[in-house]
């Protein structure tokens, strides 16, 4: 029989637990309310310091202060010190030509471009059927000013959101070639950039993708279902020097060879994970290998792993970048927006994260091409490229061929049954 407690010893023990857990719950809540406290006095320091400056300065520089320009400084100067290496700020314009760098049709007059030393546009990709294709724009060529606007760094973002606009409207570049300006009005219009292009080297079918972005998959798809009606025994796929784009349309790129299952995940700074993107059963069974070089960087490295993961793909050519984050973007009251890190990618299958590390070729081949435009594929020797001659190497193991000899071997056996 169990042994009886008598009432003055339960109380006293009910009085215990409800002490104890009040105990707990008070230091919990004190190292809670310190450690917001704490995180407030650092704030009131930081914008105290801030204040302290700006009294300074205003008080020294005897000159007017752009207040805007000021604003979008402080912005920057902030997330560059939270230990984001991917955070960044956005203003207005740059806000708004980055998202019209992701829209499926983009109304403009059909370049990418990057800032030089200069602060002037440097054309790195001219679209194929764009009324800058057709104005005789090519890659190399330096725009100085558009418009109005004689480009410096500080307004480069500004000037690079004028590309874009309203189809049908005009905007007047001013191109320089070997040192010579010339004036070009050129009109916006709709357009769907090529992105992905494919030739034949010899036996092999080579297939080139410069960006993902909307009406990429759609235009992979196509080349690799006529590289397979060509008859192609595998394909090499080049990404090297893709260094943007939408994993979406990377992951929609894998399904057409994954089997069914799931391809990619997240983990989130809170601890808490996520499958992002899943591939269905409908697999092309060919045997690829990919192309890569230490510029490949955030979807391309992801299309080349993702492949790779499945047993699909070789790897030839060098270490990769190592982007593999998920960033959000803020919009802000303004207008203008800010970046942020969230989370870490990783492979379905073997768990694994080339964020920071970058991804390991099968096949490690060095190549100096400082030289060369991977994104013109008329430019692309498969002999004297040593990175696609080794890509060449392991897709023709792929390749049967049938000798004379099988062949008559294959004829005598089917006599004799």
């Amino acid at each position: 029989m169990g042994k009886k407690i008598s009432l003055g010893t339960a109380v006293t023990l009910v009085l215990l637990a409800i002490t104890i857990t009040f105990t707990l719950t008070m230091v919990l809540a004190l190292r809670n309310f310190n450690e917001k406290v704490s995180s407030i006095t650092e704030r009131e320091n930081m914008f105290a310091k801030f204040t302290e400056i700006d009294n300074y300065v205003r008080y020294n520089l005897g000159e007017e202060i752009d207040e805007a320009e000021l604003m979008d400084s402080v912005a920057k100067g902030y997330l560059s010190g939270i230990n984001d290496p991917y955070a960044k700020y956005m203003n207005p314009s740059e806000y708004a030509a980055y998202l019209a760098s992701f829209g499926e049709t983009v109304s403009g007059v059909g370049l990418s471009v990057t800032m030089n030393d200069d602060g002037y546009m440097l054309v790195s990709n001219v679209y194929e059927g764009s009324t800058a294709s057709s104005a005789g724009i090519v890659p190399g060529d330096v725009i100085v000013k558009v418009d109005d606007m004689s480009l410096t760094s500080k307004n480069f973002a500004e000037a690079e959101a004028l590309l874009v606009g309203e189809a049908g409207t005009k905007v007047t570049l001013t191109v320089r070639r070997d040192g010579e300006d010339t004036e070009m009005e050129i009109t916006r219009r709709v357009l769907v950039p090529t992105t992905v292009y494919s030739t034949v080297f010899g036996d092999y079918h080579y297939i080139r993708i410069n960006e993902f972005s909307e009406g990429t998959a759609d235009q992979f798809s196509k080349a690799v279902e006529k590289a397979i009606s060509a008859g192609a025994p595998a394909l090499i796929f080049d990404v090297r020097s893709v260094n943007s784009g939408l994993f979406s349309v990377a992951a929609e790129m894998i399904d057409k060879f994954a089997p069914a299952g799931d391809v990619l995940y997240i983990e989130y700074h809170d601890g808490s994970s996520e499958v992002v993107y899943t591939s269905n059963s409908r697999e092309t069974a060919v045997p690829v290998v990919v192309l890569v070089n230490e510029i490949t960087s955030g979807a391309a490295e992801f299309f080349a792993a993702g492949l790779h993961d499945f047993g699909i793909a070789s790897i030839v050519g060098a270490q990769t970048e190592g982007f593999g984050s998920l960033q959000e973007i803020y919009k802000l009251d303004d207008g203008s927006a800010i970046q942020l890190t969230v989370g870490k990618y990783f492979l379905a299958n073997s768990g694994n994260s080339w964020e920071g590390t970058g991804i390991t070729p099968d096949y490690i081949v060095e190549y100096n091409y400082k030289d060369l435009d991977f994104t013109d594929i008329s430019r692309i020797d498969y002999t004297s490229d040593p990175q696609l001659v080794k890509a060449v190497e392991v897709v023709s193991a792929f390749v049967v061929t049938e000798t004379p000899e099988e062949s008559e071997t294959s004829e005598d056996s089917s006599s004799e049954g």
